[in-house]
Formats: structure tokens, sequence, C-alpha cells
């Protein structure tokens, strides 16, 4: 077979399709054909618009991850923290909290109107505690100068201020309470149910003891059992025997014997002895007839005297 144009036969073209050199009949390389650029340019486009929609997505990722899952264009709501205050209710910064003031407390209790009407002669007079028509008072006495009492209970009685009683004072905290005194100005003066002077003292001049139980012992020198009569019984019998002290057996030690055999109560005056038994014997000796010895304290038997 002969190629038309002249050319040598299959020498012009080769079997895959490339041109020859001298223009034969042979077709254009696979790929540089018209089909094969409509095909590059779809590719082309395609790459486009998958590198358009991963910026679009990486930048609404970047956005949440900004906004923190928020809407957008929310503005964040301020975090406010409430402190609870420690006691009390809260007070405003342009109202601070009033303290007491001096003349705040005492102003029902003038301390010049209170030294001038109640006769305290030193004028620089304090109030320490005002309750209406009773007032706690003192004075500041200057170094070297006597002191004398420097504390005083105040009463109004008719518009007027009137010294009650200075402190430390010989008033009872009942008595004065019976007065009208306020509690908490009678607080300052002596409960005298819890006084060191016990119930059953005779009001002698010889306060009534209440020894300790402690093993001692006493020699007995007189013992009064009828109602009416001890008083002036214990104080003859004190009279007799000076320096020696008496008390209420039932007030006493368990080892005395609390009543007599009519139940009256036992009022005794004694001397203090020793511990043992000798010192006692020697003591109730000394002392003669009537006195005997008796134990302090919480074991002997109070129906049963010391044998000397």
């Amino acid at each position: 077979m002969s190629n038309p144009s002249g050319g040598s036969g299959w020498d012009g073209s080769s079997w895959d399709g490339h041109r020859g050199n001298d223009g034969g009949w042979g077709q254009e390389a696979y790929g540089t054909g018209p089909q094969a650029r409509s095909r590059n340019g779809l590719m082309w486009v395609m790459g486009g618009l998958i590198v358009v929609l991963l910026v679009v997505l990486a930048g609404a990722a970047g956005y949440l991850v900004a906004s923190d899952g928020g809407e957008p264009g929310a503005v964040p709501e301020p975090t406010t923290t409430s402190v609870e205050p420690a006691t009390g209710s809260p007070v405003p910064e342009t109202m601070p909290a009033a303290t007491a003031s001096p003349s705040a407390r005492t102003s029902d209790c003038d301390p010049d109107e209170i030294a001038r009407e109640a006769g305290i002669a030193r004028r620089n007079v304090n109030v320490d505690r005002c309750a209406g028509a009773w007032a706690l008072a003192h004075v500041f006495v200057q170094q070297g100068e006597p002191a004398g009492d420097t504390q005083y209970i105040v009463s109004r009685v008719d518009g007027s201020w009137n010294r009650y009683t200075g402190i430390p004072s010989t008033t009872c905290r009942q008595e004065a309470e019976a007065d009208g005194m306020p509690a908490e100005i009678a607080a300052v003066l002596d409960d005298c149910r819890s006084s060191a002077a016990p119930t059953g003292d005779l009001g002698l001049n010889v306060p009534m003891s209440r020894p300790a139980c402690d093993g001692r012992g006493i020699v007995v020198l007189y013992s009064a059992v009828t109602p009416g009569e001890y008083a002036q019984e214990i104080a003859a019998a004190l009279a007799r025997n000076p320096g020696a002290s008496y008390l209420r057996t039932d007030m006493a030690c368990p080892s005395l014997r609390a009543r007599d055999e009519n139940g009256n109560v036992i009022y005794a005056v004694y001397r203090a002895s020793g511990y043992s038994r000798q010192e006692l014997c020697a003591d109730v000796r000394a002392m003669g007839p009537p006195a005997y010895g008796r134990w302090l304290d919480s074991t002997s038997d109070p129906s049963t005297l010391v044998t000397c």
C-alpha cells in the first residue's frame, strides 16, 4: 500500500498515534486534543471550588472557636460576685454605721448635773451606765490625791439626783432591786444570797462560823437548843469565853448532831483544836467540864463523843 501523500509507507507515522515529521495522516497526540483540554479545564474549576469550600469551612470553624459557642454579636454578661457580710446587715458606704458616743449613752444622765445635785465634790464625773432615773458614775482621781469613793450609784428622786451608795457597798443587790434599781446597775453590787455570811447568823458581834470538815478537832464549850433564846445564850457563852467561835450544827459538818431530841436546831460555842486525839484531849482537859471533844469531818458518828 502506498501513502497517498507520497510518503514512505508506514514510516511516516508510528502505531502510537504520534504525528510524523512529514505531516502524514497520523492523529494528534492523546491528551492534546479539544476533548482533553475540556476535561483539564473542568478539573481546574472543581479544584478551585474545593479550595474555596475548604477556606470557607476553615473560617467558619475559626469563628466558632473564637466565639466559644456564643451567638454572633452577643455581648457576654458581666460576672458579678456577691459577698455576704460577716454579721449583721450591710451598711451603705455613704452612711457608715453609727457608734454610740458617750453623749448619746448619757443623754439622760448629765455628769455635771449629777455632780452638782448629788454633792460629789469632784466635778470630773463620768457616767458609766445610764438607765432612766439611775446611773453608775465614777470620778478620776489625780495621782497623789486621797481616793475615797471613786464610783457611785445615783438615783433621780423628785427631779433631782441623789447619791444612793458608793462602791464598794454594803447594800445587797436584792435590796437595791427592791428599791427599784435596774438590774444592769444593781449587777455591780454583791449578791447577798451567795455571800460568805451564811443563813442562820444570830447577828452578834462575833459572826457565825462555818469551819471546814477537814478532820480538825474542836472543844465544845456550850450548846443552845431553846428556840427564841439562841442569841441571848450564845452571846453570854461567847462573853465567858473570849476568842471562842460559834456555829450551827445543821449547817456545819455531818460529824455533828444536826438537831436535839426535840427536833430543835443546835448552836454551839467552841474553840478549835488540833488534828490528833492527844491534842484534842489535852484541850478538853484544859477547859474542864462540861467541855467535850468533836471531830469536824464527814465520817465520824455524830452520836458518839470523843473519849479522852
